[in-house]
């Protein structure tokens, strides 16, 4: 007979306040790792013996001591992250205390590109394009010419948001990238972008949602929606018969994936992946469109909780969520659009900022300023209404330095 929920001891990662507030929801026993400077009442119950908090850096090479000295005396059922860079280090701390969880060197494909890519390239060469990581700039301007100087990216071989990932359509645009050392060059695919949000048992892939991707300037994300409007009955069928032959190419056999693709000539081409849920509010757009509760899946599913339950039903047909951009400078204002939505209900509308902030230039995800998510019975319509929303929302910055 498996243990009840209370238990059962799990030890998560980095979590958000939202995450803290899902991993209590499963009703088990927390233990939280959390980075120095990491505030603590989100994560600790008032007068509950049920959450205990650590202060370690998780990815620094001294977590494997604090896994021997301080997780293993405490007996945890499982170890879990959300975050990007908590997947290793949880994969590791399963490892080491024998516990279920995705193996290490399944989350270091998913997480080196160049991994995947060559790993691809002899299990499942359709779905990959050509890639290679020069190791200096004439290794890289030939390869650029060998493939007829069309268009590529430059990118890191491991990172997330958006962040570092170029274009490059001439010699000159890879000249002045500079030396390309922990790069990866890959073929540019044209056309519309998508993301897949998936959960594996025992190696049986469930394709949640299929979402179609916006961006904009260096490839940032600006808005996402359920179902994706682009994608026909018959193609979601074939997409999702190859993303679970991804899934299996890569030997991920439990838990969730992100994955990013490109449909070309009527066949998938993988852009990359990752063993977590997506970001940019996508898990609560799947949940209003499926019911599927995704942050609550990817928490417990090691101790065989948070999984889809009966009652679990979908809320809406389609919804969206677009992203509020700003000029680059320091915040003097922020004001939301009324929250009425014609045809619509609008879930949410934020701002990221407040006055006295600093905004980026619009090369990652956190230079964004601001989100509003619609639901609806209609995916390009709610598409449009998040977007209008999105504009709606008005930061005034002013550049760095100048007087007011």
């Amino acid at each position: 007979m498996s243990q009840p929920p209370e238990d059962r001891q799990l030890v998560v990662l980095g979590a958000s306040g939202q995450i803290a507030a899902v991993a209590r929801r499963l009703g088990c026993r927390l233990v939280h790792v959390q980075k120095p400077g990491s505030p603590l009442e989100q994560f600790i119950e008032p007068d509950s013996v049920r959450s205990t908090y650590y202060t370690a850096d998780y990815t620094a090479d001294s977590f494997s001591s604090f896994v021997e000295q301080v997780l293993r005396p405490l007996a945890p059922d499982a170890v879990v992250s959300v975050r990007e860079d908590g997947l290793g280090p949880a994969a590791l701390a399963n490892a080491r205390l024998g516990l279920a969880g995705t193996p290490p060197e399944v989350v270091e494909t998913l997480r080196d590109k160049a991994k995947m890519r060559a790993l691809l390239q002899g299990k499942a060469p359709h779905l990959t394009v050509r890639a290679s990581t020069p190791a200096s700039l004439d290794e890289a301007v030939d390869t650029f010419l060998g493939w007829g100087g069309r268009l590529a990216i430059l990118k890191p071989r491991a990172s997330s948001g958006s962040r570092g990932v170029v274009l490059v359509e001439s010699v000159d645009d890879l000249l002045a990238q500079g030396d390309p050392s922990g790069r990866m060059l890959e073929e540019y695919l044209p056309g519309q972008e998508y993301s897949a949000e998936s959960f594996s048992v025992g190696s049986v892939h469930r394709i949640a949602a299929l979402v179609e991707k916006h961006t904009g300037p260096s490839f940032v994300e600006m808005a996402h929606v359920v179902p994706a409007p682009s994608l026909g009955l018959s193609a979601s069928s074939a997409i999702q018969e190859q993303l679970i032959e991804f899934l299996d190419a890569v030997g991920l056999t439990d838990g969730p994936a992100h994955t990013e693709f490109k449909v070309i000539d009527g066949g998938i081409r993988i852009i990359e992946s990752h063993n977590r849920i997506g970001g940019d509010g996508i898990p609560h757009l799947v949940r209003l469109v499926t019911g599927i509760d995704l942050q609550r899946w990817s928490m417990g599913w090691p101790l065989g909780l948070g999984g889809p339950e009966p009652q679990d039903r979908p809320a809406a047909a389609a919804a969206a969520i677009a992203f509020a951009t700003a000029p680059e400078g320091v915040v003097q204002s922020v004001a939301l659009p009324r929250l009425e939505v014609a045809d619509a209900t609008v879930e949410d509308v934020r701002s990221f900022v407040k006055p006295g902030d600093d905004v980026a230039a619009l090369t990652s995800s956190s230079a964004r300023v601001g989100s509003g998510s619609v639901s609806g019975a209609d995916a390009s319509r709610v598409l449009a209404a998040a977007l209008t929303l999105a504009a709606g929302i008005d930061v005034v910055s002013r550049p760095a330095g100048a007087r007011g």
